[in-house]
């Protein structure tokens, strides 16, 4: 999947948080560089990586260009893995930014969402979490490009072992419930309220649906902002060895040769004006539940309001 970036000046209502998920991927990848005593590799000859020049070469038409960045998270641990369970995406979530760095919408589509338009024309009927499994994570991207309307530059992956080392090596995230949740199926059980999640019940606080899937990929929401703002935070005394650990499912096809222009793009959107949406009935889904087809409980889109509305949020 080649890259594309495009000019052009995107939407947002305003919503001020830390930054932006792409932020969370450059430094990641920056520290998982840096944890091995190495230089990311360039991507031309003359090209500057991180090292102690005061002042590396940025690449223009990435740093002025709209990035959408689609981040999938999977419902694979160490123990689900060994067993041979099958792998599914339960998180999505489409991440863009615009342009001049100053607006940064954050789109999360439930894992039960069916009817998805292919390229080819044709439609996926079952759920949207089988699709990587049946076609790869290249088909799955396209489909999604299809279904949002909206051009993808990329994707990056994580599962859960990976989200909990995460949270560990920034010492925990600070959530804010406005009620208390408890799902004993994930070990969860926490009250209303400000406080500070280990990666375990960070991550259990991403899984849970004990208030639906709308309100999970809410939550997801909320912990991907609080972790890209701890990363980012000088007062993180990030922990490589345990990030190095987790992060062996890290997959993405960004351009590491750009790693200093995306560190660029995170640092400029620092003040940036986030949106985050949920697609949810009645604007975005007309129908949720059982159709007595043997799908079990479905969401089924309004694709149309779908596309219009990531038009008027990202389209340029």
């Amino acid at each position: 999947m080649s890259l594309q970036f495009r000019r052009g000046r995107g939407n947002a209502r305003p919503f001020t948080a830390a930054l932006i998920v792409l932020l969370v991927i450059a430094a990641i990848l920056l520290f998982l560089w840096l944890g091995r005593g190495e230089q990311p590799p360039p991507a031309r000859p003359s090209a500057a990586v991180p090292s102690a020049s005061p002042s590396p070469t940025l690449n223009a038409e990435l740093l002025h260009a709209r990035l959408t960045v689609l981040v999938i998270g999977t419902d694979v641990n160490q123990s689900r893995a060994a067993a041979g369970a099958p792998v599914n995406t339960d998180s999505l979530m489409l991440a863009s930014i615009n342009a001049d760095q100053s607006e940064v919408t954050l789109v999360g589509l439930p894992r039960d969402t069916t009817d998805i338009p292919l390229p080819d024309g044709g439609r996926w009927d079952r759920k949207v979490n089988a699709i990587e499994r049946e076609k790869g994570v290249e088909a799955f991207v396209a489909a999604m490009s299809q279904l949002f309307g909206v051009p993808i530059d990329g994707y990056v992956q994580v599962d859960m072992d990976g989200l909990s080392a995460l949270v560990d090596a920034v010492q925990g995230l600070e959530v804010n419930p406005d009620k208390p949740l408890a799902d004993p199926k994930v070990s969860l059980d926490i009250p209303a309220g400000r406080q500070t999640l280990d990666g375990p019940h960070a991550l259990a606080y991403s899984r849970t649906r004990i208030d639906t899937d709308y309100g999970r990929a809410a939550r997801q929401q909320e912990v991907v902002l609080a972790l890209v703002a701890k990363l980012v935070s000088r007062e993180t005394d990030v922990d490589v060895a345990s990030l190095l650990a987790g992060l062996e499912s890290l997959k993405t096809n960004l351009p590491l040769g750009d790693l200093p222009t995306l560190l660029e793009i995170g640092h400029r959107a620092q003040s940036a004006d986030v949106t985050r949406q949920v697609l949810k009935p009645p604007q975005f889904i007309t129908f949720e539940g059982d159709r007595g087809d043997g799908r079990g409980y479905i969401l089924e889109p309004d694709i149309k309001a779908i596309r219009v509305y990531m038009q008027q949020q990202v389209g340029d």
